[in-house]
């Protein structure tokens, strides 16, 4: 399910419960996907008055977005 997100940049954002990832869908048509995303956390986002301030201080407690360069260096870490 997409839920909206009242932001310039970001459009909606859903979760996948089964690989705990957070997507954010940005209005220029790219997705960026958080891994490591707690079923709690995406419902503080679902539950809040403001979700964009939800989604990023959600988005700053450490989780890496999959294909970026960091994550593909966390990865490397994690080898």
């Amino acid at each position: 399910m997409l839920l909206p997100v009242e932001s310039k940049q970001i459009a909606f954002c859903s979760y996948n419960e089964e690989k705990a990832e957070l997507q954010l869908y940005y209005h220029t048509g790219e997705v960026v996907a958080y891994h490591s995303v707690g079923k709690a956390d995406y419902q503080s986002v679902v539950e809040s008055t403001n979700r964009l301030d939800a989604l990023m201080k959600l988005t700053q407690k450490g989780h890496v977005p999959f294909g970026t360069e960091a994550y593909l260096d966390h990865v490397g870490e994690m080898t």
